[in-house]
């Protein structure tokens, strides 16, 4: 057994993970940052929720053969080497794991261990040529081809000239327009909800005013636009034949999906459309893939 640790831009998700991809027992938790120091409190946060997984099933740390971790951001020597999202820099992570566990830690890039986990597990096994988008908090990506996985920042792509400002300090980045965490701001905006509506909640409200509210419908279809956009700019450079999407997007499937299709079949590409489909292990992938390099 190993464990898998998704750190995302805003939660970090833990499970206990068997040989054959199988999360047995799964701990999650928001990150609410006040004055606490980032580093110790994303320390502290992933050695709760690991002692809390283990604790659920019973299972000593020493059956451990690994902790993997995920990281939203640059990765080099197992060291957290940029990450911009938390403004964190140079942290050896696993390091301060290794003494506290006794157990070997090992770090890499969130979106790489996620299209990883497709493709040993789930819709990505068949592939060869592909695109892996984690459409979460942020974007992050992967590229598919000829059986090597390789990590990219596509979600750092420009979509609009002067657009708003992103936290890798450029403008107009893909994911400051079609992220889920974009999504779900201007989604609470349009309906008046509260900051702490959960996903489930925002997808129900979608559900029951879509029809009867047209600030709402317009909205959708603004940001289906702009995941064309990004996604047209993956088509004409890669163009890949399969393009897997997962993260938070996946709760929104009946929402979005649809008129994604929709909107992809009416524009023009230089290549050969590629098939869109949804990530077998939904948002999950990140911690099954942290077990699998």
């Amino acid at each position: 057994m190993k464990i898998g640790v998704d750190l995302g831009g805003s939660h970090v998700a833990v499970g206990i993970v068997s040989d054959e991809g199988k999360i047995l027992s799964k701990q999650e938790k928001d990150l609410v940052f006040s004055n606490e120091d980032k580093e110790q409190l994303i320390r502290d946060t992933i050695v709760s929720l690991i002692n809390n997984a283990l604790r659920r099933i019973n299972i000593p740390i020493f059956l451990i053969e690994k902790i993997g971790i995920g990281v939203p951001g640059e990765v080099q020597d197992n060291k957290v080497k940029k990450c911009t999202k938390f403004e964190i820099f140079d942290w050896d992570l696993a390091g301060e794991l290794e003494d506290f566990y006794k157990v070997k830690v090992e770090l890499s890039n969130d979106g790489y261990l996620a299209a990883l986990a497709e493709r040993k597990f789930g819709s990505l096994m068949e592939e060869e040529r592909a695109v892996f988008l984690c459409i979460g908090t942020g974007i992050g990506s992967a590229i598919l081809n000829r059986g090597v996985i390789i990590p990219s920042e596509i979600g750092h792509t420009i979509i609009k000239e002067d657009g708003n400002i992103c936290n890798c300090g450029r403008q107009g980045c893909f994911e400051t327009y079609a992220s889920m965490k974009v999504f779900k701001e201007n989604i609470i905006r349009v309906l008046g909800l509260k900051e702490s509506t959960t996903s489930e909640e925002i997808a129900n409200y979608i559900r029951v005013n879509e029809n009867d509210n047209e600030e709402l419908k317009n909205y959708i279809n603004e940001y289906i636009e702009y995941l064309e956009v990004g996604i047209s700019n993956i088509i004409n450079t890669i163009h890949p034949d399969t393009i897997c999407i997962g993260g938070g997007f996946v709760y929104f499937e009946d929402i979005l999906m649809h008129r994604l299709q929709e909107r992809i079949n009416t524009q023009i590409y230089k290549f050969q459309k590629p098939k869109i489909v949804l990530a077998k292990l939904g948002n999950d992938a990140g911690i099954i893939g942290a077990t699998c390099f």
